[in-house]
């Protein structure tokens, strides 16, 4: 028995020892070394598709890599960053050299869509994408400003020079006429309002742009003006890869106004007085001839200098590190920014961090966490550039022994009141010598714009947090769950300071604070199927979301402090209450709005069919608490189809024609960004005067100036899409072109009323807006040479809006704060510019009797058309005189690769705007600015041109088309140059990569002779400047800042 026991020990044993030899004889050890054009490549991840177990590895320093696998059957997949992911078959070899390509050119690069991700080959509607890398180098603290001429359909307005102040942004143009018209910003699939000023740039993996209604309809009642996705970076499997970049920049001012100095102004009325002139404004007066002897004896203050930095600075420092194993990936950075506008008390300060990991739990259950946080403290002077060009030469910032001696004993800070009834020897006399006479050569009671600067501070806060974390589970082949949970917090707090007599005496000291905390929590689930059955790939998506949004706001407003030296508000002695909305950023109180719940559910179906035919439709259910019951609700759909003709037997292997893609979409799109109170009658703090005589003010509440409509419902946009996209010559030259049809309907519209209803507008879902467009983008791939390539991407956009209905109304008139008018009229432009049209100036007394005419009307003044033609002059002569739209806008990138230097230059322009320059109302822009003195009007004998008035003789110029002015520009937006050592050098240095750079922003501009002013982008947005109904207009504008850069970045 004994001897049977051992015989079968050695029969388990031998058998076990035979196994595992089996075992490891057939698992392979592969070596080998991956490399692209340039040489080997250090960090290429390397594994077995389709573990577990788990099994991995990445490219030395020398680009090597040795790994196991388990047997000849195994798969390796070859994938970096900007590379094409290769998959090689072990079988027999034992050695593998691989060499990846540059995916620049890949038709099948993988496109962000809503919830989910697309091949671009089976696009069916108009998506538009922009690598991260691509912004990276830009010297900018919101990449807002980054994306400015870089695709198509995208509109981009830098409404000020200022840092901290966001851009304007449309896609497509404006839909809307009270609800706002901005797109809607996803980060990481989580909707961000402001996302993109919270970014940093080098976390950007890529940013697609969901133009269509059919590509922005999954998201519904958020997307009627379009929906800007960003991806960041993740982790790869790969050993840790650190990443430090660090740029130093200096800015300047491009351009400033060309202003007459005081003794150039009187040289020039004693000109136009030997000529013939007459009048108070046309020769030399007292005041006038004081200012230019006080210039003589004091010397000239450039104030346009004096509001500006000689070089402002732009520092930015950022660290990131990525890697993990094939089932733990991470990704984390931190960056440092520092950003002066060239104004005095304009800069930025701003921390950013994000860290990503992703974990495989197992073969079919991965989880994720995406945290983001944002720190930024931000100031702006409080005064606009006018106030600065405004101020004339003579006036000093500071008093000297001189000036006080002259003004009777005033120091400090000048002003122009401490000039006035001066004495000075400064008038003519017949015996040749000047007489003293008295003058006030700046009559203003207001301290000179340094002193406000002095005096005054305003800055602001914001901490921003986003997280959240997900869970898919592959439930079986082809059938995937993900739910995705997160929030996003963000606090806003802003303050501003003035000491006592900071703008002018008698004012007290005063300051004001206001917060803003928001609150979204926001939890997705869907439901992914995708199965392909032979030539049949079909997709089915399903989910629900629920999202819910918290504002609180804090307002305080304090006077009468007993020092200037405390500045916190708890030492004010008076606090203000607000006549209305009060604690809502303005008066002394708090100010909760109702909690907003949005409940969604979504589906989708993508087909495609021998990847030629596609189809695409989806369908969204939206609940909105904004709107009252009944009204709650709203269906968004759409539908899509594409035929990729290229794949076709008659076409398919076509050397010349590579690609082709016809395309068609519709789409129901929403909007439902309005007001807390649009559908409910909400009570708002009010004060009630009681008792005798002036009375005691008592709290209470009274209605909004605005009625409420529990009526109104989801404002929706219906849009149509077809596009073409094409491929040549192997898709070296790629274009793709989109024309567009949509309307918006049921209008969310604060309509008018009547005042003695005790309301100023009530809400309502009036009226329709069309717009309608064409979009083309071409990438050509023009070198692609070892030591040479040449790429160019050039994209064009043209829009037109109508304005098809407005609740019954012909057109409605609004009014901007100089009493220049807009228009809406059917049929129409969505606005338009609305006054008298000159048609020259008058000459003579003679020819201004013989025409219809107003009684204000001089010679020298404009004269204004008789519209009407009924021989005079009234507001029905009033018409349209033009919109602030451009006719289109257009990009062109170039970048080229020399041997080891890369070169990239940007050209971006606008063609055919118009803007109201609301300088023009000031008498000081008219009297010393060159460009409105050029070809004037002077005498009857020296007309000029007949079309600049002279000054602001007769009708009001800003009732006139006088203020606009071509507006079109076109400017080198960005040119960089970079130099990359080679990896020999590097790895002596102990380093992956290493680049130098410079990088230049707006160096050069050229615009219209027609343009006035200094920066032809610059808008008013705030006020009543921030309705849609109003565009176009600036005034004040700061001057384009021109940045230059120098760089490096170090990968180890």
């Amino acid at each position: 028995m004994a001897k049977n026991y051992l015989l079968k020990s050695l029969l388990m044993l031998s058998a076990l020892l035979i196994g595992t030899a089996a075992a490891y004889a057939q698992k392979v050890t592969v070596r080998g070394v991956v490399s692209d054009e340039q040489g080997p490549l250090i960090g290429v991840s390397v594994v077995v598709k389709d573990p577990p177990p788990s099994i991995g590895t990445a490219t030395g320093i020398d680009g090597s890599y040795s790994i196991t696998v388990p047997g000849e059957a195994s798969v390796l997949v070859f994938s970096y960053v900007g590379y094409k992911t290769v998959e090689v078959k072990v079988g027999k070899q034992t050695s593998i050299n691989v060499k990846l390509e540059p995916e620049a050119a890949a038709l099948d690069e993988v496109v962000v869509v809503g919830y989910g991700t697309q091949m671009k080959s089976h696009l069916t509607g108009s998506i538009s994408k922009i690598g991260g890398n691509v912004l990276e180098d830009r010297p900018v603290s919101d990449i807002t400003t980054a994306l400015q001429g870089q695709i198509s359909g995208l509109t981009i307005n830098n409404i000020t020079s200022e840092v901290g102040v966001a851009p304007s942004i449309r896609v497509r143009g404006t839909g809307s006429i009270s609800a706002d018209s901005s797109p809607l910003v996803i980060i990481d699939g989580y909707p961000v309002p402001d996302g993109l000023q919270q970014l940093n740039p080098a976390d950007v993996k890529s940013i697609e742009i969901l133009k269509d209604a059919a590509s922005a309809a999954i998201y519904g009642s958020r997307a009627a003006n379009g929906v800007i996705m960003v991806t960041t970076k993740s982790g790869v499997a790969d050993k840790p890869r650190y990443s430090l970049k660090f740029y130093q920049g200096i800015k300047y001012a491009y351009e400033l106004h060309d202003l007459l100095s005081s003794s150039e102004h009187l040289k020039l009325l004693q000109y136009q007085e030997s000529i013939g002139a007459v009048g108070s404004n046309f020769v030399p007066a007292a005041n006038y001839r004081a200012a230019s002897w006080i210039e003589q004896n004091i010397g000239s203050t450039d104030w346009q200098k004096e509001a500006l930095r000689d070089l402002a600075g732009i520092t930015n420092v950022q660290f990131s590190v990525q890697g993990g194993k094939s089932a733990f990936r991470y990704y984390t950075s931190a960056a440092y920014t520092k950003d002066q506008g060239i104004m005095l008390q304009n800069e930025v300060q701003k921390v950013n961090f994000r860290t990503k990991m992703d974990v495989d739990l197992s073969k079919s259950v991965k989880f994720g966490v995406n945290l983001a946080g944002t720190y930024q403290k931000a100031s702006r002077p409080k005064n606009d550039f006018i106030n600065f060009y405004r101020t004339p030469s003579f006036l000093p910032v500071y008093h000297n022994d001189w000036t006080t001696a002259l003004t009777g004993g005033y120091t400090g800070f000048a002003r122009g009141s401490h000039f006035n009834t001066i004495s000075t020897p400064t008038r003519p006399s017949d015996t040749g010598n000047a007489e003293w006479e008295s003058a006030s050569p700046f009559q203003s009671a207001n301290n000179n714009p340094r002193s406000v600067m002095a005096n005054t501070r305003r800055w602001n806060e914001s901490f921003a947090g986003q997280g959240n974390a997900y869970l898919t589970i592959d439930i079986c082949k082809g059938l995937q769950f993900k739910t995705s949970n997160g929030f996003n917090v963000k606090y806003a707090p802003s303050y501003y300071y003035a000491k006592e007599n900071a703008s002018k005496d008698g004012e007290a000291s005063n300051a004001t604070f206001f917060s803003n905390l928001y609150i979204d929590l926001l939890s997705e689930n869907t439901l992914d199927w995708h199965r392909v059955f032979g030539k049949h790939d079909i997709e089915v998506l399903a989910g629900y979301t629920a999202e819910t949004t918290r504002v609180q706001r804090v307002a305080l407003t304090g006077t009468g402090f007993p020092t200037d030296d405390i500045e916190t508000l708890n030492a004010a002695t008076v606090f203000s209450l607000a006549s209305s909305n009060n604690g809502n950023n303005a008066g002394t109180g708090t100010f909760r709005y109702p909690d907003v719940v949005l409940q969604s559910f979504l589906a989708r179906v993508n087909y495609s069919f021998a990847s030629k035919y596609l189809f695409s439709a989806s369908i969204r259910l939206d609940s909105s608490s904004l709107f009252t019951k009944g009204h709650r609700n709203a269906w968004f759909p759409s539908v899509s189809a594409g035929w990729r003709v290229s794949e076709e037997e008659f076409l398919k292997g076509k050397h010349g024609l590579s690609n082709l893609k016809l395309r068609a979409s519709y789409g129901v799109t929403g909007n439902n960004n309005i007001n807390y109170n649009a559908a409910v009658e909400v009570f708002e703090a009010a004060n009630y005067v009681t008792g005798d005589g002036n009375g005691t003010l008592q709290p209470g509440v009274a209605p909004a100036a605005v009625l409420a409509n529990r009526d109104i419902t989801w404002e929706q946009t219906d849009e149509f899409n077809f596009g073409v996209d094409m491929g040549f010559l192997d898709n070296r030259i790629n274009l793709a072109v989109d024309a567009y049809y949509s309307e918006t309907r049921a209008l969310l519209f604060k309509q008018p009323m009547q005042s003695f209803s005790g309301y100023t507008n009530y809400w309502n879902n009036i009226g329709r807006v069309r717009n309608a467009g064409v979009e083309i983008q071409l990438d050509t791939y023009n070198f692609d040479r070892k030591r040479f390539k040449w790429n160019t991407s050039v994209n064009f956009s043209l829009s037109r809006n109508k304005l098809l209905e407005i609740g019954g109304e012909k057109q409605v008139i609004t009014q901007g704060e100089r009493s220049e008018s807009y228009l809406a009229r059917v049929g129409e432009p969505l606005i338009q510019y609305y006054g008298f049209k000159t048609i020259g100036v008058w000459n003579s007394r003679e020819e201004i009797d013989a025409n219809p005419h107003f009684s204000t009307d001089v010679p020298g003044g404009l004269r204004i058309w008789d519209a009407d033609g009924n021989g005079e002059l009234n507001d029905n002569d009033r018409v349209p005189l033009g919109n602030p739209y451009p006719s289109f806008t257009y990009g062109m990138t170039n970048t080229f690769r020399i041997g080891d230097f890369d070169v990239s230059f940007l050209i971006q322009g606008v063609q055919g705007v118009t803007v109201l320059n609301g300088d023009v109302f000031y008498n000081e822009t008219v009297r010393y600015n060159k460009a409105y003195i050029k070809d004037r009007w002077v005498t009857a004998e020296h007309p000029g041109n007949g079309k600049v008035p002279y000054e602001k003789l007769g009708t009001d110029l800003m009732l006139t088309d006088y203020g606009l002015q071509d507006a079109s520009y076109v400017c080198l937006r960005n040119f960089t140059v970079g130099y990359t050592f080679p990896k020999r050098i590097a790895r002596k240095l102990h380093l992956s990569a290493l680049r130098l750079y410079a990088t230049g922003n707006n160096l050069f501009y050229i615009w219209s002779d027609d343009y006035k002013g200094i920066n032809p982008e610059s808008r008013m947005t705030s006020g009543g400047y921030s309705s849609p109904m109003i565009s176009g207009y600036q005034r004040g504008g700061f001057p384009l800042t021109s940045t230059v850069t120098f760089g490096i970045d170090l990968t180890f």
